[in-house]
C-alpha cells in the first residue's frame, strides 16, 4: 500500500505537536526556528491538505480543536518512529543529532544549564540545543508530550509514568526587606509564615508547591494564600526589596541580594525547605547521543551533599 497523500510530510504534524504543548503558534516558530508566518502557512496548508480546522486562534495564543486533538492523537505514534529511525541512523553514521529540544523550570534553566550547555558543546561540538523554560508543571507537560526530549523540573510534579533522575539539591529561602519587621528576628514560625502577605510564583511552580506541600505536612497543617502572584524571579525579589512584603525563592536567586543586604534572609527552623531537583524523560525513550550526554553531565558536574541514583 502506497503512503497517502495527505501524510508524506510530518513536518506540518510536528509543528502542531509543538503548538499543542507550547499554545503558541509564536512559541513553535521560536522553537523550530522559523519566523511566524512560515509555520502558520504549513498548518493552514495541513488543514486544507486534511480538510480539517485544526486550531483555534486568539490574541493569547492557539488551541487544538477536537479535530486538531484527535488527528494528533493519531500521528504521535509516526512521528515518534520517526524520532527513533533518526536516531538510529545517527548510530550508524556515528554522527551525533543536529538538535536537541529540552524543557527546564526557571531556576535550573538560569544556575546550571548554561554551564552544561558549554560543557555538552566541549563533547559534541555540532549540538544545537533549544530551551523551553516553564515552571516545573509545564515542563513535565512538555515531556509527557513529547515536545522535548529530556526535563528538569521539581520532584513533586514528576508523575510516575516519567523515568527521572535526581540532578541538583536547592533549598528555598524566606526573604524580606532590611527595614521588614521580620528582618531583625532571629527565627520566625511555620504559622507566622502562612499568616503574612507572602510574594510568590505563579500555581504550578515548583517553588509555589514545596512550600505548600511542606505546610501541609506539618502536624498542624497549613496553607498559604499569596498577596501577589508573580511569574519572574526577578519580579519578586524587586517586589520584596521594596518592601511589599515577605518571599519565598530558590536560595540560588537570591544569593546577590543577600550579599549586598538589599534582601535579609529569616530562618524558620521548624520548616524544612529543602528540595531535588530531577531530570525526567518519557519511559522506554531511547535517548539521541545529546541527550545522553547532557543527562551524564548533569548528574557528574553539579555538587550534591549526597550520592543521588536513578528513580523508577
Amino acid at each position: 500500500m502506497g503512503l497517502s497523500s495527505r501524510v508524506t510530510d510530518l513536518g506540518p504534524f510536528e509543528l502542531l505537536d509543538t503548538i499543542a504543548a507550547t499554545g503558541s503558534i509564536g512559541a513553535c516558530a521560536r522553537h523550530h526556528g522559523l519566523s511566524q508566518p512560515a509555520v502558520s502557512i504549513r498548518i493552514r496548508g495541513l488543514e486544507q491538505r486534511l480538510g480539517l480546522r485544526l486550531l483555534d486562534r486568539h490574541p493569547r495564543g492557539a488551541t487544538l480543536t477536537e479535530a486538531g486533538r484527535m488527528v494528533l492523537d493519531w500521528v504521535r505514534p509516526a512521528l515518534d518512529a520517526a524520532a527513533h529511525l533518526d536516531q538510529a541512523l545517527d548510530t550508524l553514521t556515528g554522527e551525533s543529532p543536529a538538535h536537541l529540544t529540552l524543557a527546564a523550570s526557571t531556576t535550573i534553566a538560569e544556575f546550571f544549564l548554561p554551564t552544561w550547555f558549554a560543557t555538552l558543546r566541549e563533547r559534541l561540538p555540532g549540538t544545537n540545543v533549544s530551551l523551553l523554560c516553564h515552571n516545573s508543571a509545564d515542563t513535565v507537560e512538555l515531556i509527557r508530550r513529547g515536545a522535548a526530549e529530556l526535563g528538569f523540573a521539581e520532584a513533586g510534579h514528576i508523575p510516575a509514568a516519567l523515568d527521572r533522575c535526581p540532578v541538583v539539591r536547592d533549598r528555598l529561602a524566606v526573604v524580606v526587606a532590611p527595614n521588614h519587621p521580620w528582618a531583625s528576628r532571629e527565627a520566625i514560625t511555620p504559622v507566622e509564615l502562612s499568616s503574612a502577605p507572602l510574594i510568590l510564583r505563579e500555581t504550578g511552580s515548583a517553588t509555589r508547591s514545596v512550600l505548600h506541600d511542606r505546610l501541609a505536612a506539618l502536624p498542624v497543617p497549613l496553607t498559604v494564600v499569596p498577596a501577589m502572584e508573580l511569574t519572574s524571579a526577578t519580579a519578586i525579589k524587586n517586589a520584596a526589596a521594596s518592601g511589599l512584603g515577605a518571599a519565598v525563592l530558590s536560595e540560588l536567586t537570591v544569593r546577590d541580594e543577600l550579599a549586598d543586604r538589599t534582601l535579609v534572609e529569616v530562618p524558620v527552623p521548624s520548616l524544612t525547605l529543602e528540595r531535588n531537583l530531577h531530570a525526567c524523560w518519557r519511559r522506554n525513550h531511547r535517548f539521541s547521543a545529546a541527550a545522553r550526554n547532557l543527562l551524564e553531565i548533569a548528574t557528574t558536574h553539579v555538587e550534591r551533599s549526597a550520592p543521588l541514583g536513578l528513580h523508577r
